[in-house]
């Protein structure tokens, strides 16, 4: 929109103050935060996946499997289904059992670690202190980073599970 003079104050815009910008080690801190943030939300996902795959085990085995079995009896197919929901349930069962994982550092344990470091730089006015705090949230997302991708795996292998059940179910229809 396009203002005519005298509608708005001819003033110049302002200049952002320089403190307005994070410095390096603000942008650090807050990368680490973040990227654990990150992995706590991508496990919460596999856990909320991991609930909707078991009920859908559950729908197709008790509806598919049922009819199956009345109608056909359990041959090579209906064998591959359970073995399908035998492991299904498993994986389910080992991905909403409780894993070590932590998603947050101990607030006294930071202080006394940093507080050196911190006052240190408090004369200088710099904060490496800060930037160490960020390497502390990376590193705790590192530790988690194997037990995570093993929780994606075992995801990944439950719906594949449940597409061979399902197909196997429909295929002993057939």
């Amino acid at each position: 929109m396009i203002a005519h003079p005298g509608t708005w104050s001819q003033r110049p815009s302002p200049v952002l103050p320089f403190s307005i910008v994070p410095t390096l080690e603000e942008i650090t801190y807050e990368a680490g935060r973040s990227a654990l943030a990150d992995q706590e939300s991508a496990v919460a996902g596999i856990r909320q996946r991991t609930g909707t795959l078991l009920a859908a085990h559950a729908l197709v085995a008790s509806f598919l499997g049922a009819i199956t079995l009345r109608a056909r009896g359990l041959e090579v197919f209906g064998w591959l289904a359970l073995v399908a929901l035998v492991l299904g349930l498993v994986a389910a069962a080992v991905l909403l059992s409780p894993w070590r994982l932590k998603f947050a550092i101990d607030a006294r344990e930071l202080y006394q670690d940093l507080y050196a470091q911190a006052s240190d730089e408090a004369e200088r006015d710099t904060l490496g202190w800060l930037a160490t705090a960020g390497y502390s949230y990376q590193a705790l997302r590192d530790e988690n980073a194997s037990k995570v991708r093993i929780m994606s795996g075992l995801s990944g292998a439950l719906g594949v599970l449940m597409i061979v059940q399902t197909l196997a179910w429909l295929a002993a229809l057939a």
